[in-house]
Parts: structure tokens; sequence; C-alpha cells
């Protein structure tokens, strides 16, 4: 269950919409699981800070539209140099800060410098990759200059990260501006009461240029008032109450709104999270290609995804996750695995392991095909998919043996040799996440150097136009599905339940909610 520095489906793992009873009809009350620490994204790479920064506050350059395109939001559209090394945006004219200030280049790049600047000792300066400066040529144009391609860049663009602040209420505010933010979104800073709420008021000036979202105008709603609630059970309680209009359900609490006629369900299925079993490349017999691919026709992915996520959760066949751009549906299922326990059976009696004395466990050389899965505790939806594939294997004449143990001791472990598989969890928005997997030596440095996939997941990195780079990911999904590098299981999708006056609760391809378009019809 880990995440890169900038996770997705952030809505779904923090914060629940709801209207508060002793509000206006026109008021949304809003869940923080916690108390930011800063809502300035400069200084802070929070998932709760950056869930309000890019909901309600701050817009950015791009977003991503259903189908995982980049398109235009604050910029008007944008040029790559030949060398891909010089991203040059036009801005679209007219927009203004919430403070009245001009939205314009030099915004722009004293965003981004500012990141740049060491001074500022920004969490966010890694994710900055071969960025060296942003320069404004003019008013409505600014340019972004790279040391050498980074294609990961559009994502960082479209994320909390890349949300634009007035230069002049940063200057004018100083080390307080965390506390008083100001930028172009669809709603106003107004108060932060620490540890209880912070409230927001309607832009009314607002224009909404992104083409995914419904209200182009002004939001419906007049207040946004997040209030902070740290335990589940006392924001699920709230819902059902209905001083919650809406909140995330754990897995085991969809049961309870899912057909309920006095909620709406709200369900995000193109997240970017993906359960996979992994293998240790050096330790045979997982070093052939065949053995992974084998496994992978063993498993059920249905039977997980009932097991672990009672039906809400997509069976996968990518190494993609099927909300990360340039994930391919049509290579998934030509390359995949899908399941096909006689073919699995097949391809093991090809690999020479055969249940040579009968006892339901194959063998080759001697050896029993006897192996040890390792994964992470704590998580129930973990140990039932664990024992999903357990039962899976042994149908095709594997003994897997589970062993599990909190993340802090199962990762590290993995960089040693006494294990044959894992069972992970992964989110991230980019493709890149492929690189940090598996190109070599891999995240566990398992991976032996392989120029058909390390060149392959490099390139893909230093393609910055993202329709090429789309094309890159297909190519690469073939090519690690094709080398057996992982068994892709599922993707669980995120459920959000709002009580049944809600209208327009949208959340884009990001996982962020488009806040404007949300409308209480009573």
């Amino acid at each position: 269950m880990i995440s890169t520095s900038k996770k997705i489906s952030i809505l779904g793992l923090i914060m629940a919409f709801g209207l508060a009873t002793s509000t206006a009809a026109d008021t949304l009350r809003l869940r923080l699981q916690e108390d930011p620490e800063s809502l300035y994204n400069v200084e802070t790479t929070s998932l709760t800070a950056n869930t309000v920064m890019a909901e309600f506050l701050l817009e950015r350059l791009v977003y991503f539209d259903a189908n995982g395109n980049a398109k235009p939001w604050l910029a008007d559209g944008w040029e790559l140099n030949d060398a891909q090394t010089e991203l040059t945006f036009t801005l679209r004219d007219g927009i203004t800060f919430h403070d009245g200030e001009p939205f314009n280049a030099e915004a722009v790049a004293f965003h981004f410098n500012s990141i740049l600047d060491p001074a500022s000792a920004s969490p966010n300066l890694a994710s900055m990759g071969t960025l060296t400066g942003v320069e404004a040529v003019d008013d409505l144009t600014v340019v972004f200059k790279f040391s050498k391609p980074y294609a990961p860049f559009f994502v960082i663009l479209a994320d909390a990260t890349g949300g634009i602040n007035s230069p002049k209420a940063v200057k004018e505010a100083g080390k307080d501006y965390g506390r008083t933010p100001v930028g172009t979104g669809p709603y106003k800073f107004e108060q932060w009461i620490p540890g209880s709420e912070i409230r927001m008021s309607r832009n009314e000036n607002y224009t909404q240029f992104r083409t995914d979202a419904q209200n182009k105008g002004a939001p419906y709603a007049d207040e946004v008032v997040l209030s902070v609630i740290s335990e589940d059970g006392v924001a699920q309680s709230a819902l059902e109450a209905g001083e919650l209009t809406g909140s995330i359900l754990q897995t085991d609490a969809i049961a309870t709104f899912i057909d309920n006629p006095d909620f709406t369900t709200v369900i995000d299925e193109t997240a970017t999270n993906l359960v996979f079993l992994e293998f240790n490349f050096q330790k045979p017999p997982f070093d052939d290609p065949k053995m992974r691919r084998a496994i992978g026709h063993a498993i059920q992915r249905e039977a997980a995804v009932a097991a672990a996520w009672d039906g809400y959760a997509s069976v996968a066949l990518s190494p993609v996750a099927l909300g990360i751009p340039g994930f391919d549906a049509d290579v998934a299922a030509k390359y995949g695995t899908p399941y096909d326990p006689e073919k699995a059976k097949q391809m093991l009696d090809e690999l020479g392991w055969v249940d040579s004395d009968g006892d339901g466990i194959r063998d080759k050389d001697g050896a029993p095909a006897e192996f040890l899965i390792k994964s992470y505790a704590g998580f129930t939806h973990i140990q039932r998919t664990l024992q999903v594939v357990q039962a899976n294997l042994l149908d095709v004449g594997i003994k897997a043996t589970l062993e599990t143990a909190d993340w802090g001791a199962f990762y590290p472990s993995l960089l040693e040799d006494d294990w044959h598989m894992d069972l992970m969890r992964w989110t991230s928005a980019d493709a890149g996440i492929l690189t940090e997997l598996f190109r070599s030596p891999g995240h566990r440095e398992k991976l032996d150097p392989n120029p058909a996939i390390d060149d392959l997941l490099t390139r893909c990195d230093e393609t910055v136009n993202p329709d090429a780079r789309n094309a890159c990911v297909s190519e690469a999904q073939k090519v690690l599905l094709e080398f057996g590098i992982a068994v892709p299981i599922l993707t669980n999708w995120v459920v959000i339940a709002t009580q049944a006056d809600v209208e327009g609760y949208n959340i884009d391809y990001m996982g962020f909610l488009l806040p404007g378009d949300v409308k209480v019809t009573n």
C-alpha cells in the first residue's frame, strides 16, 4: 500500500462531502480527515492540503480529460521544441486572482521558480525533475526549460503542485501565506480555525474553462465548510444522520448505502491503484518468463475482486492501472494472462513441473512446487486477495506459503533473497511508475539489465508530447506483459455516498472533485 509522492484518488481517501444541518441549503459541508499544516503548494506536499488547494482554490495550466489526454485549462495551448527541452505555454487572457491581481506569465514563472529556489526548501522540488527554470516572455507567454526531456511534467502541471498562486499575496503574507491562500479557483479562502474548520466562499466572477465540467460559471453553492473529522465511524454516523451529505465508504459499509433510496452512490472506476503479484526474478523458477506467465493464467482475478472488494474493483491485466494516462485496454487483453487454469497447467507441464508422486503438488528435479509469498499486514483486502491467490495456485498444483508483516518490516525484507513472490499495491498518477518499479535493477533490486525494457521505459520518460508518450506507454505494456514482469490482479474503485438531494458530484480523471458542479436540489 505504498504510493509515490503524487497520489491520486485524493478525494476518496480523505474527504467526504456534506451539507450541514445548521447551515443554509447552499452551503456544502465537507469532511477533512486532518488539519492541513499549510495551504501553500510550494511548502507542502500533504495529501490533505493538496486536495483543498487543487479542488477549490488553485487552478492549473492543464487538466486531463476523461480519456486521460492533457487539455488546456488556464493555458490556451502549448508548443514543444524539437529537442523536447522547452515547453512554451500561451495563457488565457482576462483571468484574475481572488485578490484582483491579473493571472499572467509572471505569476506562472514566480510559482515554479519559487519551487526551484533552494531557499524555499520545497518538498516538491524533486517532482520538478529536469526543469531548470521558467521564463515569462510576455504577459501571456511562458517558457519552461529542461536540461533534458521530462515526460511526467504534464502530470505535475495538472496536479496540486501546479496550482498557481497570486504572487502579490504570497509576497505580502510572507511566511503566513499558507494560512491565507489566494488562487483563481471556484472558491475563495475566507477563514481557517485550526483543528476545527476551513471556510470558503463562492467566486462570483468565476469562469470554468474545462470541457469536462458541467457548470461553466460560478459554483452553485454559496459556501464550502471543511470540518476536521478524524474518525471514519463518526463521519459515517454523520452521513447516516443527514449531517453530512456524502462520505467515502469503506468496503464493509458499501452495502448499507448502495441501494438505499436516501443516498446516491458515486463510484470512481478509473482509479490509479494496482494490486499485483510480482516475482523474485533472481530465484528459479521465476527467472523464466514462461513460469511467470503460467502463474498469471492461474489467478482468478474475478474471485479476488469479489472477496477483497465485494465486487467494487476492476480486473487488471495490465501493469498500468486503468486510470493512468497511456493505459491500453487492447494491449492488456491481447498480451495479458487472463484466468485459464488449464492453460496454466499445460505451461507448467511443458516446463517440467509435474505431479510425479500423486500428492497433488507438482515437482521438478526432486524439488516440490512450494513457494513463499510475502505481503504486508493490517489490510483486510490484501489478506483476502492473498487467500484467493493461494487457493488458485493450489488448484494448479502449486503450494504457496503466505507470510505477512508490517510494511516497515515487509518492504525492506524484499531486498533479501528468501522469497519467491510478493503481493503489492501501488498508486501513481503517472506511467513513470513503470520505471520506478521495473527498470533494472527494479524497486527491490531483483531485475537484471534488460535493454528491451530499460531503454523503452527511458524513452517513455523522455517523451514529453502526451500523445506520443501514451503510444510509448502502450508499447511498454506489451513488452512488460510478454516478459511476465508481474501478474496484475485488480484496481479497486473509490465509492462515495451522498444524500439523495445532491447532484453533480463529479470526479475528474485525476481523482479531484469538480466542486462547481455540486448542487443541492432541495
